[in-house]
């Protein structure tokens, strides 16, 4: 079986329903019987060119990415959103796959989320429409400026998207956690919209409502460092760690599959499903882990400091 044959068949399987069949899904994607779909899967007969094409097409996988994942030394890594025509529909996909593939993970007992947050951790900051969009209108106002208004009041968001936002973060706390927190998260926002309000760019009514939201999420993270469980009563551990991290990390397991991603541009991130990446990904973050302070359950001294200190921070708004 070649290379290229053998990742589609497992891309394949891994994008198939829980209660579908991955025949079905192949004769969806490319005009052919069953016989001749069941003759690929087993991978008698390869895929052509033109079929692996139109695979990749349908599934948003990369061409080099299944020529990438088993060179010595070359590591291909996914970008998901940002460069296309339509980021926000891009966008909007992105989150959808997110959702559907941590619906189906979770459902594994031994199923597991790292994340180590550079930024504002996103499972708390969704949930406030006001503060997403700060991190959407840097993005577009850095990216596509001659596209958006200035103004973060003209940006138009599409209401699709906060809503998938709020069901993503309500999906991946299903899910037991470790969260790994930057000592700076808070401090770092802040200084983006005083920024942007020194500019005008952000109104003053702009700035109280986001210091309000900020006030509220702070009250959230307390609530579930205090009880040790996501807002989805699954098993939550939050540290805070020493030392500052350049950006934010996160690996994703459940049912043998792993994925390793590390997050860029705002919202988007690369991710790698190659398992030397995903091996060392976790490494890292475990490594945090011993540089860090748990704050969730236990740590009452430390979570009342932390926690004051980001109240302090954004007070400063």
């Amino acid at each position: 079986m070649d290379l290229i044959t053998g990742e589609l068949i497992q891309a394949l399987k891994r994008n198939t329903p829980e209660k579908g069949n991955t025949v079905d899904l192949l004769m969806n994607i490319i005009p052919i019987g069953k016989e001749a779909a069941y003759r690929r899967l087993r991978g008698e007969i390869p895929f052509t060119l033109e079929e692996a094409v139109t695979i990749c097409r349908k599934m948003n996988i990369s061409m080099d990415l299944l020529i990438g994942t088993k060179n010595d030394n070359t590591y291909a890594f996914h970008l998901s959103a940002l460069f296309a025509e339509d980021p926000m529909a891009d966008y909007c996909r992105m989150l959808n796959e997110i959702i559907d593939g941590v619906e189906y993970l979770r459902k594994d007992p031994d199923g597991f989320l790292y994340r180590a947050y550079k930024a504002l951790p996103q499972e708390f900051l969704f949930r406030y429409e006001l503060l997403g969009k700060v991190y959407l209108y840097i993005l577009f106002y850095q990216l596509y400026p001659q596209q958006v208004s200035k103004k973060l009041t003209n940006i138009y968001i599409p209401p699709e998207v906060f809503t998938l936002q709020k069901k993503a973060i309500m999906t991946i706390q299903g899910m037991d956690s470790v969260l790994i927190f930057d000592k700076h998260i808070f401090a770092d926002y802040i200084e983006i919209v005083k920024y942007f309000q020194n500019l005008e760019l952000i109104t003053n009514e702009e700035v109280s409502q986001i210091k309000r939201d900020l006030h509220m999420m702070v009250n959230d993270m307390e609530k579930c460092a205090i009880s040790g469980l996501s807002m989805a009563g699954k098993k939550l551990d939050i540290y805070v760690s020493h030392i500052s991290f350049d950006c934010t990390y996160s690996y994703l397991t459940g049912f043998g599959y792993e994925s390793a991603s590390t997050g860029l541009y705002c919202i988007d991130f690369l991710s790698s499903e190659n398992p030397v990446i995903c091996e060392n990904h976790k490494r890292w973050l475990k490594s945090l882990i011993r540089f860090s302070t748990l704050i969730s359950v236990s740590g009452e001294l430390q979570r009342n400091e932390y926690f004051y200190y980001q109240r302090s921070i954004i007070d400063l708004l």
